[in-house]
């Protein structure tokens, strides 16, 4: 199970601070005490008003693409979460506060692990 500390919350709060979408995921991302496992499903529901259908390992999986983006992927690298976020809602259309959760995992895992792939002989 991925958590995220409040400390952590705390500098992201300071990074997406022009984001209020961001920020409401944070709110509920420490309601869940940290716990990104327990948040997704919450945002889906809250921010599509339907059932959560899937959970953060599905999230993550379909997404995958997006994140291992090479622009997305380096900002993440550096901390840096807003490009993610922008660039996962718009290309999986899905609401800003889902990208964001779904983000800070992938940070949170490492994007270059979450995004190894196997060497080409290229």
């Amino acid at each position: 199970m991925i958590t995220v500390t409040p400390e952590e919350i705390s500098q992201f709060r300071r990074e997406l601070a022009d984001n209020p979408q961001a920020l409401v995921a944070l709110d509920t991302i420490e309601e869940c005490e940290g716990y990104l496992d327990d948040a997704v499903p919450l945002l889906v529901m809250r921010e599509t008003a339907q059932e959560a259908d899937r959970g953060l390992d599905d999230w993550l999986e379909k997404s995958r693409q997006f994140f291992c983006q090479e622009e997305v992927r380096e900002a993440l690298e550096s901390g840096l979460l807003a490009p993610a976020i922008e660039a996962i809602a718009i290309g999986i259309c899905i609401p800003p506060g889902i990208a964001t959760a779904l983000s800070i995992c992938v940070f949170k895992l490492g994007a270059k692990k979450f995004c190894k792939v196997p060497e080409s002989g290229a």
